[in-house]
């Protein structure tokens, strides 16, 4: 979880297993939902304002379904059931669609 550090300044790690800033510290400015989900805001190592993505960083607890597959399942089972309504759908579409 996101701390502060000894000066009262709220800090996070970025924890995303491939990022190339993972295990790096940033002074956390805000979060935010923009681009259909939360971020935080941070200054990067050139100064510059970024974002990312709030889970791939330490400022929430990650999701159960995360903690408790312990990286075994690829797949979440709702995304799978969205996925299966999609592909039904299509299916169904096709199906429905005049042969030429």
């Amino acid at each position: 979880m996101a701390y502060g550090d000894e000066h009262g300044a709220q800090v996070f790690t970025v924890t995303h297993p491939f990022h190339p800033l993972r295990g790096q510290t940033f002074e956390l400015l805000a979060v935010r939902n923009n681009w259909g989900g939360d971020r935080v805001s941070y200054a990067g190592p050139e100064g510059r304002l970024r974002t990312l993505p709030v889970e791939w960083t330490d400022v929430i607890e990650p999701e159960l379904v995360v903690t408790v597959g312990a990286g075994r399942a690829f797949f979440r089972a709702d995304r799978l059931r969205e996925l299966r309504k999609l592909i039904d759908e299509c299916r169904r579409q096709q199906e429905e669609a005049p042969s030429c």
